[in-house]
């Protein structure tokens, strides 16, 4: 990717434009500066802050820096990362090849689809659970109602972990979201953010330290911990401490990325109503609608990567140690890529959108994401007759994430 530059029309001076993630101004509405770097600053050079960083917003650079594993690391700044994941460090997002090829390949046997498959039973009855409640009751919150109370049922169950412990699982997600790559944008250390980080980090990772003993003891099987345990790919298999990691990943990750979908899908039809009139009378669209939600509002607005050696980008130099964040929000709405690209659609026949990132680090929960959030998406098209938004939504202060903390709604039935 070195010395790649723009045309003469798209490289202005990256400093004549900034923003930052955290603020008031972005977190009410990011898409003008989206927009703004789609049109006119491929490449913005921020403000140093605790990190340097860079943003890049055009599909084909946000595409071709998450393949370039080699120039564009995902391995952090460790000191840094007790802002962002505290303990969370030792699982295969923040690893390069070979150690993350490795650990992938293994946890890679927990979504094969025969695993996936086993699950469906479940999903629809933890979604057949949480709409009847939403309808039998005249206001709700979309998320702690609806939406959450589906993913935490279904991680719970596929990670083999109490249902009663949902509580304290929603505190973690929620706290860490709050602070995932939030380094990016602060000015100075933030001991409150670092502490809660480290709060959160610290129970994880001693509940599944303790979980996994107990699981020793007793065995049990049709679950990831199970399948995690028993993987073992060429003589290769995880030790307790990479099963800990990664089960704190997929819970992490696997709950809130696809709370936000969820939630993300029914204020998309709500926002475009002849969409939603649309999938009602013909449900098999689904899956285009979930594809359609996924790249207008991804629940990861970017993601980051270290830089490993000098490069150039549109005629801006980028230092090696410095963060470039890939802002895939902007990706999936790149006109040069996608036609009416602000437009929600669910006929798109399009399916090339980064929201699950690309390359290594392509999501590993994808499947089980779309899985779910097909299932919630066909049974509302086929149970609800209309929705209504009650109030603003609030949003989560990390502008990294599109994360709807709650919405009132009010769901009526077919």
């Amino acid at each position: 990717m070195s010395n790649v530059t723009g045309n003469k029309n798209s490289s202005p001076s990256p400093r004549e434009f900034d923003f930052n993630a955290l603020t008031p101004e972005f977190l009410d509405d990011p898409l003008p500066f989206m927009m703004k770097g789609l049109d006119e600053f491929p490449v913005v050079d921020h403000e140093p802050g605790l990190e340097h960083s860079y943003s890049i917003f055009r599909y084909d650079d946000v595409r071709n820096t998450l393949l370039n594993w080699q120039t564009f690391s995902s391995e952090p700044d460790l000191e840094l990362e007790a802002l962002n994941l505290g303990r969370a460090t030792e699982n295969f997002i923040l690893m390069d090849p070979p150690r993350h090829t490795r650990l992938r390949s293994l946890a890679n046997r927990g979504f094969m689809p025969a695993v996936i498959r086993s699950f469906i039973p479940r999903a629809e009855q933890v979604v057949k659970e949480r709409l009847d409640y939403v309808l039998e009751n005249d206001e709700i919150d979309l998320v702690d109602d609806f939406s959450a109370q589906i993913t935490v049922g279904m991680i719970t169950g596929i990670l083999g972990l109490p249902i009663e412990d949902w509580p304290i699982i929603r505190d973690w997600t929620n706290v860490i979201q709050r602070n995932t790559m939030c380094s990016l944008w602060l000015r100075e250390w933030d001991d409150e953010r670092a502490a809660s980080t480290a709060r959160v980090t610290n129970e994880m990772a001693d509940y599944f330290h303790d979980y996994l003993l107990q699981r020793k003891k007793n065995p049990k099987e049709g679950d990831i911990i199970s399948v995690l345990m028993t993987a073992d790919a060429k003589g290769e298999r995880f030790t307790d401490e990479e099963i800990e990691s990664t089960a704190m990943l997929l819970l992490l990750a696997g709950n809130e990325t696809t709370t936000n979908l969820i939630t993300n899908f029914v204020r998309c039809m709500v926002q475009n109503p002849h969409q939603f009139e649309l999938l009602r009378q013909q449900p098999d669209l689904v899956d285009k609608a979930i594809e359609e939600t996924l790249r207008l509002e991804p629940s990861l607005r970017m993601d980051a990567r270290l830089v490993t050696e000098p490069v150039t980008l549109h005629g801006v130099n980028i230092e090696a140690g410095a963060q470039v964040a890939t802002w895939i929000l902007a990706a999936n709405r790149d006109p040069r890529i996608f036609e009416r690209p602000n437009e929600f659609d669910i006929e798109r026949e399009a399916k090339r959108h980064l929201s699950f990132a690309i390359g290594p680090h392509t999501c590993i929960g994808a499947p089980l994401a779309r899985m779910e959030s097909r299932i919630a998406a066909r049974a509302i098209a086929e149970r609800v007759k209309s929705i209504e938004l009650v109030g603003d939504p609030q949003m989560s202060d990390n502008g990294n994430l599109n994360n709807v903390l709650h919405q009132n709604a009010r769901l009526v039935p077919a």
